[in-house]
């Protein structure tokens, strides 16, 4: 073979190298997310969450994938619209609670169920599931991630609750509108509000108390406005992260790849467990420190309680059925 010949040959597999090369960088275009959030920066689902899959979604991606999070409210104030902020497209991302737009999700709900779950993370594994009865109400957005938090306390300023008589006639906030048919079949009255409303109505006497998971005493900072910490059959509260669902489509089928395999059930175990330890790291805080009452109900006390609110779990099987929703056939898939 000729030395011209020879260096044709090798001119024309540097090209198809080069180009190959090309090809592959052009199939995998860079993208950035936006992942907005109503809470601080310092909040442990933005530390210990949302920023560590962040940081591992660009180190899959060898960094053509990004996660820009906005905290604070920093693409829309108040929490309540989180969801419609990832269905509209505001934000790419969003992290909120079902439990404030509690019509939207029903089925998800039914895991705020009081006694349904010793803890977060087994009420997490429970979604999960019972997912294929409950990803139809996400149906404008794809779940990155469905979890719930620390089981909720009884928080109190002025009056300690020790016994089921000392919770009727109170005033107390509720997260959810199930949480507060809880609060209703203990004889107080619910008044729903935001998280971030919580501080300022229990410390100027809006509320009574807070029915809301222990891990808030650090990180909205309510340890300096509650003195009384009840621990009761109470339930948790569910979360989500829920992404666009046009954003998701957009994506390279190797970043649709990465997101798939760094979310779902794996994360949100993830964040059940941290909320779970910064509940009981707080209580234990408080405990400590003797800056607010930790109160355990006593046996018969729990037994009070636990009838008290027996019958909220067939009422809300009831309610929703009437709705078309067969609750027993998903909190069967809950293993509930």
């Amino acid at each position: 073979m000729s030395l011209l010949l020879r260096a044709c040959f090798r001119s024309l597999a540097v090209v198809s190298v080069v180009g190959g090369l090309l090809l592959a960088a052009a199939s995998v275009q860079a993208a950035e997310l936006k992942l907005a959030h109503f809470t601080s920066s310092k909040h442990p689902m933005d530390r210990l969450v949302m920023t560590p899959w962040s940081k591992e979604v660009a180190k899959r991606s060898n960094g053509s994938l990004t996660v820009r999070i906005f905290p604070g409210g920093a693409l829309g104030k108040g929490p309540q619209a989180q969801y419609k902020r990832a269905a509209d497209g505001v934000a790419d991302i969003t992290f909120g609670l079902q439990g404030y737009t509690s019509s939207q999700f029903p089925r998800t709900l039914l895991v705020e169920l009081p006694g349904l779950a010793p803890d977060a993370v087994a009420a997490t594994r429970m979604m999960w599931k019972a997912i294929g009865d409950i990803q139809g109400e996400y149906d404008r957005t794809r779940v990155v991630a469905l979890w719930t938090n620390d089981k909720a306390v009884i928080m109190t300023r002025n009056k300690a609750v020790r016994t089921l008589d000392d919770v009727k006639g109170m005033k107390i906030r509720t997260p959810s509108k199930l949480q507060g048919d809880i609060i209703k079949a203990l004889g107080a009255t619910p008044v729903s509000m935001p998280v971030t409303k919580m501080y300022n109505a229990l410390k100027t006497g809006v509320v009574d108390g807070l029915m809301v998971a222990p891990s808030v005493i650090r990180s909205f900072k309510i340890g300096e406005v509650a003195k009384y910490y009840t621990v009761g059959p109470f339930a948790n509260t569910a979360f989500f992260l829920a992404m666009n669902r046009k954003a998701y489509d957009g994506l390279s089928a190797e970043h649709k790849k990465i997101v798939d395999e760094t979310s779902g059930e794996a994360l949100s175990v993830k964040a059940a467990g941290i909320y779970k330890k910064a509940g009981a790291g707080s209580l234990a805080g408080e405990k400590k420190s003797g800056r607010g009452e930790v109160i355990t109900l006593s046996d018969a006390e729990d037994k009070r309680f636990r009838k008290a609110l027996s019958g909220v779990r067939a009422a809300t099987v009831k309610a929703l059925s009437g709705k078309g929703i067969d609750a027993e056939k998903i909190l069967a898939a809950m293993g509930g």
